[in-house]
């Protein structure tokens, strides 16, 4: 089996872009595999540094996650946006979400994601055959992903609609 391990990507385009994935995204996916998408938008530059930070001690829990088959952090100091993506085997999605240093950062920090004009997405869902992209998975968040406006709830999520 082989040994995930993070990878920095620098941008050729942007000083300001940075990409973190963790696994080879072309694998085999289980029929229940998982998708869980996080992506928040429209921080000032210190939220997206913060979001930053907390992602690192969160990245160092994910390494101890077994059952997490790939993950992808993407994010912009200047368009102040912040993007997690990970894949999971079946039911272990949530024991991840609600213990260890995930856990804290949601209680601890949630004050990045609700307060002032941020925008805060998440989503989760059945694979439909394929991991998306970073830039897909932030237009997914976006479409069908539970909505926060600066900390007020807006809509709820629904399952993304495929075509088959």
């Amino acid at each position: 089996m082989e040994e995930k391990i993070f990878v920095t990507h620098k941008s050729p385009d942007s000083k300001y872009e940075g990409l973190i994935t963790y696994g080879n995204r072309d694998i085999v996916l289980s029929k229940n595999a998982l998708i869980s998408i996080t992506l928040g938008e429209k921080f000032p530059v210190w939220k997206t540094i913060v979001n930053g930070i907390v992602s690192q001690f969160v990245m160092k829990q994910m390494k101890k996650s077994p059952k997490l088959l790939y993950a992808e952090m993407k994010g912009n100091v200047k368009e102040g946006y912040g993007l997690t993506m990970t894949v999971w085997e079946p039911k272990s999605m949530k024991q991840f979400r609600d213990s260890g240093a995930h856990k804290f950062a949601m209680r601890f920090f949630s004050w990045v994601f609700y307060s002032g004009k941020s925008h805060a997405y998440f989503l989760t869902f059945k694979h439909n055959g394929s991991i998306p992209t970073s830039d897909e998975a932030i237009e997914l968040a976006r479409e069908y992903g539970r909505f926060f406006d600066g900390g007020k709830l807006i809509r709820h999520s629904r399952p993304p609609i495929f075509n088959e």
